[in-house]
């Protein structure tokens, strides 16, 4: 009895469609590429250790907000001659700042959005995210200068940091002399409606408490309403001047006690 060897051919066809198979699984990143522009997804791992521990999601800002932020960022050379510069120039933030946007609304969890922009200085990349409503900017180049923490970078190195506005912060990483400011990674608080879609108004419920005052608002206040006067008529007058009269006579003592008592009693019977 011969055994079944199988064909090369045979082989070869099932090898194929064994890799067709397997390839399907797997799926490239997203890349958009130009001349000068470079954006693409990446893990949150791929931009380092401190961010792989934070919690990220996507979110939803306009391109006026991402634009704005773009025009805040500044840094500084550090040498004796360095001066305060935008990170980004006019041009490139107003070219990239919709693509940016597109890039925050359209990630998913955890992962980060990672940007090059060739500027006639040299490149500028980082990346950007969001955690703990807040966005991240994180930068590893700035006009082809190379993020570096050591005084000294060599000869033709360019060192520099990030100069934070009144409303953007340093990122802190806990080290075992203390809190570390990150100067190449700045941070800014978003409003508390973005990530949301904008919502038509609705007048909200009432709640118990404001019910209950709306009802006594409602209802008239017995305390409120004053109480009618009556005019006094010649009948009262009369008998204020008699009992008057009647507790002088008492108070210098030409009426005891008894009587003073018994003529009060039958004034009050007759006017009452």
């Amino acid at each position: 009895m011969k055994s079944y060897k199988p064909s090369l051919t045979f082989l070869l066809i099932f090898a194929l469609l064994l890799g067709l198979t397997t390839g399907c699984s797997f799926t490239p990143e997203k890349k958009l590429k130009t001349k000068d522009f470079t954006m693409m997804y990446k893990a949150k791992t791929a931009a380092g250790y401190e961010v792989a521990s934070l919690k990220l999601r996507p979110v939803q800002l306009s391109e006026d907000q991402v634009r704005q932020q773009m025009r805040s960022i500044v840094y500084e050379e550090m040498n004796l001659f360095g001066k305060k510069k935008p990170v980004f120039s006019r041009e490139e933030t107003n070219r990239f700042a919709r693509l940016i946007t597109k890039g925050l609304s359209h990630s998913t969890p955890n992962k980060v959005v990672y940007f090059e922009i060739e500027g006639p200085e040299g490149t500028t990349a980082g990346v950007v995210f969001v955690s703990n409503r807040k966005l991240n900017w994180k930068f590893s180049k700035i006009q082809g200068g190379v993020f570096s923490t050591r005084s000294f970078t060599g000869w033709g190195g360019t060192r520099w940091r990030l100069v934070p506005s009144s409303k953007q912060q340093f990122y802190f990483v806990e080290k075992p002399l203390g809190s570390v400011a990150q100067e190449n990674w700045i941070t800014v608080s978003l409003p508390k409606n973005s990530g949301k879609q904008p919502q038509a108004y609705q007048e909200p419920e009432p709640t118990q408490k404001a019910r209950k005052q709306r009802r006594v608002r409602a209802e008239p206040s017995r305390k409120s309403a004053p109480a009618p006067t009556r005019k006094k008529s010649t009948e009262d007058t009369e008998l204020e001047k008699k009992l008057q009269f009647l507790k002088g006579l008492y108070d210098k003592n030409l009426v005891d006690e008894e009587e003073y008592n018994r003529k009060r009693k039958e004034l009050l019977d007759t006017y009452l």
